[in-house]
């Protein structure tokens, strides 16, 4: 006993000594193959790396405690998800490649390092992972879809989807990217499809947000051998709830393909959105046990629904009380059930506050004319600097995209908000949203820069805050959680 906790130990020291001092990236990978012979040493591998985690994020943020344990929780949920899938033995070996090598190996432990010195040499720490929607194009058209006020049908050039990816790689050591859409899977530029970026791009780990209709047996199949892509397919629940909002036969498709996905080895999620009128099943027993029991998701993310896109709606947002209900619902599952769960908005704790604007450790989003954008939630641009076609013909890079005195007004109010205060002094990270919690220092950052409104669910949006519904919103938000922050996080 004495000597296999030991060797835990030693396996812990060296995975916090690899996130701070750095690794190449055959060590990490002969330490990952080394440690996923046996269920015994993949169980070590996982408990160091979350040990050696905790340790790390105790050393760099300065957060009052409960959100560090909180960043630990869901960390240890993702974690224990991955266990899981590698216990079963039904996953294809492709796939547990290129989730211990690519997701913990790149990503998870030598992408901390990387970033680290990107901060060194540009006076900023980087995203850790793109959102890239290269096309518009859907077969469904479901109510309320961010994406839906659309357009003219639009493909990002393949060219431009392959040097987005390869720079990101190069100037921002990020190996993680979100394909979302649009349909992604109908993706086509001169025969060049999605599966052409996976197959080039095989050193980096893929999520892609899916209706899922169009993943047929045979691309499931191509999913498990290349295996660096996950699907979250969108659902709204049960057969009444998603074919509701998704057409007629769209429940029964979903099911066959995460039938074929678990048959062929391919690790999926699900991706809901929950709004007024169905918050509180979508974190139900029942639900919950259907699809991560049952179906066999290993990660689930919540979006609650945002007054953008096509016919955007106040109306259709969750109510500040059942928002409240649903922050203590989902802790309630990731602690006890260490189920990977987490919801856009209510796991700011967890996502160390908004991730927008190319934040260090968080994301910004490229779609598919070329737009780029703070976030997938965020429909402005920056007037000089929000195309990357634009970008590329002066001769600029995607460095230069996310120096855009949009997305550096938005770090601006990350940092006096809460990221270079003290952990006395950190704002209510229950309230973390720039757009959606903080609307009137949102809308003053647009008029200060003069961004662009993307589309007209943008105009509507701006015109939501001028008549205060939004602001509206976030009153009544903030009287129910300033109290739970400054109990239970503050005064500790």
């Amino acid at each position: 006993m004495e000597i296999k906790i030991k060797m835990k130990m030693n396996l812990e020291d060296k995975i916090l000594t690899i996130m701070e001092k750095g690794a190449t990236q055959k060590i990490i990978t002969g330490l990952l193959n080394a440690s996923l012979k046996n269920k015994i040493t993949r169980k070590a591998l996982i408990n160091a790396i979350e040990r050696a985690t905790y340790r790390m994020s105790l050393k760099t943020y300065q957060r009052p405690k409960k959100v560090l344990e909180e960043r630990y929780y869901m960390g240890s949920a993702l974690l224990h998800s991955i266990e899981r899938l590698f216990d079963t033995d039904s996953i294809s070996p492709n796939c547990v490649k290129a989730l211990s090598n690519i997701f913990l190996g790149k990503v998870f432990l030598q992408g901390i390092y990387t970033r680290r010195v990107f901060e060194e040499k540009n006076g900023f720490r980087p995203p850790c992972f793109v959102t890239i929607s290269p096309t518009n194009v859907c077969n469904l058209k479901c109510i309320g879809c961010y994406a839906g006020e659309i357009y003219n049908k639009q493909i990002l050039k393949f060219e431009i989807f392959d040097r987005v990816i390869s720079e990101i790689k190069e100037q921002l050591g990020a190996y993680f990217f979100v394909i979302s859409g649009g349909e992604p899977f109908v993706y086509n530029d001169n025969g060049k499809t999605l599966f052409d970026i996976l197959e080039k791009h095989n050193d980096c780990y893929f999520m892609s947000y899916t209706n899922g209709t169009m993943i047929k047996k045979d691309v499931a199949k191509r999913l498990a051998e290349l295996g660096n892509l996950t699907p979250a397919i969108s659902v709204e629940g049960f057969e009444t709830q998603t074919d509701g909002r998704r057409g007629n036969g769209v429940f029964k498709r979903i099911m066959e393909v995460m039938d074929d996905l678990r048959e062929e080895g391919v690790p999926f999620g699900i991706s809901v959105t929950p709004t007024r009128y169905n918050a509180e099943f979508l974190l139900s027993d029942e639900f919950i046990d259907f699809y991560f029991e049952k179906k066999g998701a290993f990660y689930g993310w919540y979006f609650q629904y945002m007054p953008i896109g096509r016919g955007p709606s106040v109306d259709l947002m969750v109510t500040p009380g059942q928002r409240y209900r649903m922050l203590k619902r989902i802790w309630q599952i990731v602690i006890e059930k260490k189920i990977f769960i987490a919801d856009f908005w209510n796991s700011g704790t967890a996502s160390d506050g908004c991730m927008a604007g190319a934040r260090g450790g968080g994301y910004f989003y490229i779609m598919w004319d070329g737009t780029i954008a703070p976030c997938v939630f965020i429909p402005f641009k920056d007037k000089n600097l929000g195309n990357i076609y634009e970008i590329y013909e002066s001769g600029k890079t995607i460095t230069d995209a996310i120096k855009s005195p949009l997305f550096e007004k938005i770090r601006e109010w990350q940092n006096n908000y809460w990221i270079k205060r003290n952990k006395n002094e950190c704002g209510n990270l229950l309230v973390p949203c720039i757009i959606r919690d903080n609307s009137i220092d949102f809308y003053k950052i647009v008029k200060e820069v003069d961004a662009i409104p993307i589309d007209e669910g943008a105009k509507e949006y701006l015109r939501f805050i001028e008549e205060e519904k939004i602001p509206q919103y976030n009153k009544k938000w903030r009287e129910l959680v300033d109290p739970l922050w400054q109990n239970e996080y503050l005064n500790e």
